[in-house]
């Protein structure tokens, strides 16, 4: 009688085991069931994230076009879209006959933000402007002027110099429209006054423009990065002269 309680008893354990056996190894088997929806879950929250940041590239694309400097290589003017419509800015230029110190002008020099002459009733010239040194954008300087009406056969625009044994490179002017289309470049066209090897300026021809505003370049062609350096010069626009 002992031993059949016994056995009885054993059984009921046996068989107590085994259901906790079979209930746990049930309960692990829907453990990767809960883990894959709770990826799931992680993954399609994670996706908004995704989609949230993804125009941060976008906008770190454009900000190199924001930043071209386009803006003042003198053979990058081509390139440049500019509408021309911000570079003058008649209340603040001088404007008419006479003489204005270079320093004063508005405007920084830089292709986009010329400095202004303004609009021309006759000759102006901007006198003491900075020497063009070695090193971009010191090779070069820009300045905005409009023809108020159809220039005469004398017309003219350029640089005045005196050339030294320390500054002896000279300046060399170039016409380009506010959109950065070179109507007159500085080499292939222009002429010199004074006799080489003592140049005492150079000028572009402009009696053949039509009235507008455009852009005279000033530059140093000697290399940007070689060590000759130009004077300190006048700018003379003149829209109709007959002596320079």
């Amino acid at each position: 009688m002992i031993r059949t309680c016994a056995l009885t008893l054993g059984a009921i354990l046996l068989a107590s085991g085994c259901g906790g056996s079979s209930q746990h190894e049930s309960s692990a088997g829907r453990s990767p069931s809960v883990d894959a929806t709770t990826s799931t879950a992680s993954a399609a929250s994670a996706t908004p994230e995704a989609t949230e940041s993804s125009p941060e590239p976008t906008l770190t694309s454009e900000e190199p076009a924001e930043e071209t400097s386009a803006e003042e290589s003198p053979t990058s003017d081509h390139l440049d879209t500019d509408d021309g419509e911000d570079t003058t800015d008649d209340d603040t230029e001088p404007a008419g006959d006479g003489s204005v110190d270079c320093a004063a002008l508005a405007g920084s020099g830089t292709f986009t933000d010329p400095l202004r002459l303004g609009s021309l009733d006759g000759p102006v010239t901007a006198r003491g402007c900075a020497p063009l040194t070695p090193g971009s954008p010191f090779n070069v300087r820009y300045f905005s002027f409009t023809l108020s009406g159809s220039p005469g056969s004398n017309a003219h625009a350029g640089a005045s110099f005196v050339l030294t044994q320390d500054a002896s490179g000279p300046v060399y002017p170039a016409i380009v429209q506010p959109n950065g289309w070179v109507l007159k470049h500085s080499l292939g066209s222009g002429y010199w006054t004074g006799t080489e090897p003592d140049f005492t300026g150079r000028y572009q021809q402009i009696g053949d423009l039509p009235p507008g505003t455009y852009i005279l370049r000033t530059e140093k062609l000697d290399t940007a990065l070689h060590s000759m350096t130009t004077p300190s010069y006048d700018v003379v626009v003149d829209p109709d002269s007959s002596s320079y």
